[in-house]
């Protein structure tokens, strides 16, 4: 139940990434919603969700906006930044939630540049005139969207979420 649910929840992240997300722009940057919902919800819940997470709106992401990337360039910039991010929440300790948001930060970056590198190596040409200059803005952006949505995430995990029992 917990793939369905990542698989539905992925691709309404990567509709609202693709027609909310370039109203919401601040600055011309607009948020990643994809990457940061991958990213809470692999520290948040857990690092099998998390890959499906990025897998599925990573695709959906793609097929959506398929002349401008190529598909599955999101795919695998997104299962690099939730790799890392798994890696992080291994060994980060019991406070999923300030992980969840302090792995957001730098992982934009992450993700930013590996996008640009597939994208140039498809096209041929690199999608930001200053992939990491406007790399900055959208790590902030994210970050501040990172703490709702980690707090939705975790709220919604220990309201419904399943918990290991020792069975007597």
């Amino acid at each position: 139940m917990q793939v369905a649910l990542a698989v539905v929840g992925s691709i309404v992240a990567a509709l609202l990434d693709t027609s909310v997300a370039p109203f919401a722009m601040i600055g011309g940057v607009r948020p990643d919603i994809v990457l940061v919902t991958s990213l809470v919800v692999c520290v948040s819940i857990g690092s099998e969700a998390g890959f499906v997470w990025a897998f599925a709106g990573g695709l959906t992401l793609d097929l959506l906006s398929a002349p401008a990337r190529p598909v599955g360039s999101s795919v695998v910039a997104l299962l690099i930044a939730t790799g890392i991010a798994a890696l992080v929440a291994r060994f980060a300790g019991r406070n999923r939630l300030v992980t969840a948001i302090a792995v957001t930060f730098p992982l934009t970056f992450v993700f930013q540049l590996t996008f640009a590198l597939l994208v140039a190596a498809a096209l041929g040409g690199i999608p930001a005139a200053d992939p990491l200059g406007s790399a900055l803005p959208a790590a902030i952006e994210n970050t501040v969207l990172a703490v709702p949505l980690a707090l939705i995430a975790r709220w919604i995990w220990l309201r419904w979420g399943v918990y290991d029992r020792i069975d007597w």
